[in-house]
Parts: structure tokens; C-alpha cells; sequence
């Protein structure tokens, strides 16, 4: 199921949109002055998505619609109401019982099909006392000190209620509903969740704070350390490539282990040609791998012998069996390692190894500190590196102002990277931008919000 478009009204008390989704290239982008709400609009589907209701309870809105295929909508919508509160007063020294009128707010999820309701869900007060009761259970360290904030008592940290929820790995109406799990009256609700796979990558990217679920787990981490977020992902791409190359040995072990009973059982024909194409794609394979620095066992070209076309077949099976174990990965850094150097970072170029994951080095040859990249340098590499490593196949991607730091030239390249990107990762993305040179050419791609609220277009009157 795909979401196809979603209807805002009264955003901020005053904005009325209606936004679809290109579904035929994949990739929107909304543009528009500061204030008209390009960054709400990504936060709206991204903590939909994410069951963080709590950013609901404070968005300025009269109700939202999610459209998606096969004709099922879900409605948002925030209601407001006022309920007396017993409390106790002092009067003239005497403690009496009292009243106090509080206001509440309660977030209705309705999913439909067509005009016809289906489901209903809604998160109020009492709904959420019950899901910090279970959190509670699950994080016996956390208890929650105001309404916006929890406390850990293994790090003295006061953590962000709406940060935590979308930080731990189980989702929110996972944990309300308790274990085992007792969602059926809002059963298809709960697969429209996971039927879209959202990913944010905010404006702010170079420098990472640690996450609140390690935090918790750690109660020797006090949280105060933020990292550089290119030096964090060289370490994961080598883990990545390390991660891969085990498994591959692995592989090996067991086919190996298994040869002498499935060549007894071999009858596979195998012509000198088929053997000569295979054995050529075979090296091609090995040197793209070696270029990256990743290794295999080294396959040997035995002599071509019709008599023996079985036991070569089966040769040849293994070793690209072996091989094919990293298609996806090599793939993935082909491309990153291909639109980073076309870049021309200056005097430098990106390399691939298991060591260091990916390193810059100058035109003399000396290895770089990746932090004495430039600002524009490090963006360029934390996007590419989230989009192709970061992603899964099928997921929104949801980008907010691209063009941060990025020179020019760059700004005009990123919707045609994406192109490339999409093409092998099967994603699609919403992305919001101040800048005409990141659409570039492409203006049809674009929803602009400026004309959708004042019926004219901003950034081509610019």
C-alpha cells in the first residue's frame, strides 16, 4: 500500500493543502518561502508514521488526511475539551477539596475506505498514562517527570518524551496495548503503519547526539558526547564490509564441506564458451571487489575439459555463489564512490577498504581526517552515504533542505543522483527546498506552496 497524497487543513490556523505525491518518478519536492511549512509538512508524515502522536497534541491543525492506494484514508484529527479537576486548596489555613478546570486534548485516527469508516483510534489522557505505565515496565529506569519530559535514573538525564518514543524499538501502540499484543479492533490501522517505510534526514546532519536508547542501556554513558556523523558512517560501512565477508566465509565452509557429494550428483552441461563467458565475469567480479577493498579467495581458471564440464559447472557455481553474496553491497558503494568523485571534491578522491570503511585521500596521496572535509564536502557524503546504506527498498525518504552547504553545481546534480539512486534502491522521496538550483529543470516535479496558498508561483518570480 502507498501513500499517495495527503490534505492539510488549517495548518497553523491559516494554511489549506493539498499535496500528491509523484508516483511515477518517485521524487516531489515542495518549495516555497520560510513560515509556509515545508519542514512541518515532512515532520507531519514522519512522526505519523512513527506513532509519535505527542507532536500532534501541539501542531496548530483542524485535521489531516493520508491517502493511499487501494482506496483507504486515514484521518487526524485533534480535539480539545475541558474536564473539572479535584484539588486541594488551602482556605484560611484549612485544606479543602476544590475544582479547577484543565483542558485536554485527545487525537482521533479514523482509517476509511472510500467515504466509510472503518476504524477508530484515539490517543487521550488515558491512553497515555498507559503507555508510560508499560514503558515503565520496559525501562524500569525511566519515569516521567513533566509533561514533556522523562528522567533516567542510571544517567541523571532528563530525556525528551517525543525523542524517546522514536528512538526505542517498539512502537507506540505496540507498548499501550501491552503483552501479548491485543490490537485487533484497529487491526488494518496498524498495518497502514508498516506498510510505508519513512526515513528523515533533517537539515542538521554533520554532528550526532547519542542516542537516548544507548544512553539507557549504558548508565555509564552520560550522554553529554556528540560525534561527527562522517566519521560514524566510515565505521559502519566497515563493519558492513567485514559483516559481509564473514558471511561469505561461511558460505564457503558449507559449500565447500558439501562439494564432493554434489558433484557425484553433477549432470550440468557446460560449453567452452558459457565456460570462458562465466570465468570472465567471475574476474570481473573479483577485481571490482579488490578495487574496494574486499577480498575473497582467489579463483583459480582450471583448463576447459568437455569430459569434466560437470565438475567444472559445479566449480563455477560455488565461486559465484560466493561472489554474488556482495552484489548489493557493491552495488550500493559503486554508485557512492561514483557520484562523490564526480563531484570533484576539491584536490581529493574517496576510497573504499574493510579497514576504514571509506577514506579521502589528496591528489599526493596522503590519507585526510574526514572532519577536515569542508561543511559542503561532509553533507554531500552524510546524504549519499544515508540514501544508499541507511534506507531500505521501498521507503519514503523524506529529505529537508538538501542544499545545505552543497555548492552550485552540486545543488543541480542531486535530483538526477536521486534518479540514480532510486533506481537501484526502489525508493521514493519528498523533499523540501529554498533552492530553484536543486530543482533545477524540474519545475514539474515540484508542489509549491506559496502558489497553493496565494494562487502564484514563489521561487520562479524570484
Amino acid at each position: 500500500m502507498e501513500l499517495q497524497s495527503i490534505k492539510i487543513q488549517k495548518l497553523f490556523g491559516q494554511f489549506d493543502y493539498t499535496i500528491s505525491l509523484n508516483q511515477a518518478e518517485g521524487i516531489t519536492i515542495l518549495t516555497g518561502p520560510n513560515g509556509y511549512g515545508k519542514t512541518t509538512i515532512l515532520n507531519i508524515i514522519y512522526h505519523f508514521f512513527k506513532q509519535n502522536f505527542f507532536y500532534f497534541k501541539r501542531l496548530v491543525f483542524e485535521n489531516i488526511v493520508f491517502y493511499f492506494s487501494k482506496n483507504k484514508s486515514v484521518t487526524i484529527i485533534k480535539k480539545i475539551h475541558t474536564k473539572d479537576v479535584r484539588i486541594m486548596q488551602n482556605i484560611d489555613g484549612q485544606q479543602r477539596i476544590g475544582f479547577q478546570q484543565r483542558s485536554y486534548i485527545d487525537i482521533h485516527l479514523i482509517l476509511k475506505e472510500g467515504e466509510k469508516p472503518i476504524e477508530n483510534y484515539i490517543f487521550n489522557t488515558d491512553v497515555e498514562n498507559k503507555l508510560f505505565q508499560n514503558l515503565t515496565g520496559l525501562y524500569p529506569s525511566i519515569r516521567k517527570i513533566s509533561p514533556d519530559f522523562l528522567m533516567d535514573s542510571n544517567t541523571g538525564n532528563r530525556i525528551g518524551i517525543e525523542e524517546f518514543i522514536l528512538q526505542i524499538p517498539k512502537k507506540a501502540i505496540d507498548i499501550i496495548n501491552g503483552f501479548p499484543m491485543n490490537k485487533n479492533q484497529i487491526e488494518q490501522l496498524v498495518s497502514i503503519f508498516s506498510t510505508v517505510n519513512v526515513f528523515l534526514i533533517k537539515e542538521q546532519r554533520l554532528l550526532k547526539p547519542p542516542k537516548m536508547f544507548n544512553m539507557i542501556n549504558n548508565p555509564f554513558n552520560n550522554g553529554s558526547s556528540f560525534s561527527y556523523t562522517i566519521q560514524n558512517y566510515a565505521t559502519e560501512l566497515r563493519d558492513l564490509i567485514r559483516q559481509r565477508q564473514a558471511e561469505v566465509f561461511q558460505e564457503s565452509q558449507k559449500l565447500d564441506n558439501s562439494f564432493p557429494s554434489r558433484l557425484m550428483l553433477a549432470e550440468k552441461n557446460l560449453s567452452v564458451n558459457e565456460f570462458n563467458e562465466r570465468f570472465y565475469a567471475l574476474t570481473e567480479k573479483q577485481k571490482q571487489l579488490q578495487q574496494f577493498g574486499i577480498t575473497i579467495s582467489k579463483i583459480e581458471k582450471p583448463e576447459y575439459n568437455s569430459d569434466k564440464a560437470d565438475v567444472l559447472a559445479v566449480y563455477l557455481d560455488d565461486a559465484e555463489k560466493k561472489t554474488n553474496f556482495f552484489d548489493d553491497l557493491v552495488t550500493r558503494i559503486n554508485l557512492f564512490v561514483t557520484i562523490i568523485n564526480e563531484k570533484k571534491f576539491a584536490y581529493k578522491k574517496i576510497s573504499i577498504n574493510s579497514n576504514s570503511g571509506f577514506y579521502f585521500s589528496t591528489d599526493k596521496g596522503s590519507t585526510l581526517d574526514l572532519t577536515s572535509l569542508s561543511s559542503g564536502e561532509q553533507e554531500e557524503v552524510v546524504v549519499l552515504y544515508e540514501l544508499l546504506f541507511k534506507t531500505h527498498p521501498n521507503a519514503l525518504i523524506l529529505i529537508d533542505e538538501p542544499e545545505i552547504s552543497l555548492h552550485v553545481s552540486w545543488q543541480k546534480a542531486f535530483v538526477s543522483d536521486l534518479i540514480s539512486i532510486s533506481d537501484i534502491k526502489h525508493i521514493s522521496f519528498l523533499l523540501a527546498t529554498h533552492s530553484p538550483q536543486v530543482v533545477n529543470n524540474r519545475w514539474d516535479l515540484t508542489t509549491d506552496l506559496y502558489e497553493l496558498a496565494n494562487g502564484q508561483k514563489y521561487m520562479e518570480n524570484e
